[in-house]
């Protein structure tokens, strides 16, 4: 017969072994479930894509409730959303200056930049097409058979724009051409090209003084070809390269081949309204600068004095910076200030870029 101290002590120690056990079951089940949550730095497709933050909200269902993480819903009903703005000679020149926004991007972009631009600055183009060589799900593309590639970027411009040329030559007064990372203000870009003569052949863009006589405008700033121009080209394409890697170089060198000059774009205090870079680098001193600078061949200026009150475009803009524009421009105001639309009168000097900018010089690379 065992003793009862002999049976208490192997109760205790049963009891033991099972209390040990829970808490290691608890323990794996803890680090089973933190190995399947989403680590800080890791892009999650489902929970904080540019698709869940400006998608269409009244398709949501009580069934079908996001999680918070989910900003799809909180911007998608954006436009619903109260603004105090007046802006009657903004809409005045939309309907008299139609620019049709071709925007360059790949499929893998879609749910990022493509769908960041379309709930953004595209909405204010008078017809936003993305160029692509596979088709998008829900957003406006137009499918281009050319390799695909930044050794191609030229094949899918030219092909881009001859498109435009057989299919919307009639419908257009501006074909824009922008990359899937910049940020366009549509209002300031109408105004820019109103003072143009329609029967110019006009070329503009953030101007490089660099490889071709007259210049030619930086493809990341995106330029801008008004109806002769386009026209023109469409008649004359043959003079231009079909394929390469330089899209920006080889469009400028197909310009000046065809006999359409390149204008200016800077404000009468000589600011530049493109921008090649990105917002941060126009506002804070980097390397990046330097290579610029060589590209203009002229001094760069950064901080408040960078870039004109009017400025049309910002290069290199992620998704998020995206929306942060948009809210900072079209949802924030400074009350009591306003600018009047006067004193803006004949900001943008409708002058043609002298040539004489050829350089095979090579561009140095910056540590």
């Amino acid at each position: 017969m065992e003793t009862m101290a002999v049976i208490k002590a192997r109760l205790l120690n049963k009891a033991y072994r099972t209390k040990w056990m829970k808490c290691l079951f608890v323990v794996i089940v803890i680090m089973i479930l933190f190995a399947f949550l989403p680590k800080n730095g890791t892009e999650v497709k489902s929970s904080g894509s540019a698709r869940d933050s400006w998608g269409s909200a009244d398709k949501v269902t009580e069934d079908s409730l996001p999680t918070p993480s989910h900003a799809r819903y909180s911007w998608g009903s954006a436009d619903k959303v109260q603004v105090y703005a007046e802006d009657s000679i903004a809409q005045g020149l939309k309907q008299r200056i139609r620019i049709l926004c071709l925007v360059m991007t790949v499929k893998e972009n879609e749910e990022s930049r493509a769908l960041a631009i379309n709930q953004t600055w595209g909405r204010r183009c008078t017809k936003l097409l993305f160029v692509t060589t596979e088709m998008l799900d829900d957003l406006p593309s137009l499918v281009l058979h050319v390799e695909e590639g930044r050794d191609h970027l030229t094949a899918k411009t030219m092909a881009m724009f001859k498109y435009a040329f057989s299919h919307y030559l009639d419908q257009f007064d501006w074909f824009l051409k922008a990359d899937d990372d910049t940020f366009f203000v549509m209002e300031n870009l109408r105004y820019l090209l109103s003072p143009h003569d329609p029967s110019n052949k006009v070329y503009v863009g953030h101007h490089f003084k660099r490889y071709i006589d007259s210049g030619y405008m930086s493809g990341g700033a995106g330029y801008a070809i008004n109806n002769a121009a386009l026209r023109h080209f469409g008649q004359n394409s043959d003079l231009c390269v079909s394929d390469g890697w330089g899209e920006d170089i080889d469009f400028g060198r197909c310009m000046e081949n065809i006999g359409i000059k390149c204008y200016q774009t800077k404000d009468i205090l000589g600011r530049n309204s493109f921008h090649g870079l990105g917002f941060d680098e126009t506002m804070y001193w980097f390397d990046r600068v330097k290579l610029h600078a060589i590209q203009v061949k002229e001094p760069i200026h950064i901080g408040p004095s960078c870039c004109s009150q009017l400025s049309v475009s910002f290069h290199y803009l992620s998704p998020q910076q995206m929306y942060q524009f948009e809210f900072l421009l079209y949802r924030m105001a400074v009350y009591g200030r306003h600018t009047s639309d006067n004193m803006f009168t004949d900001f943008f000097p409708a002058t043609i870029i002298p040539k004489g900018h050829y350089t095979e010089d090579p561009i140095p690379h910056f540590e």
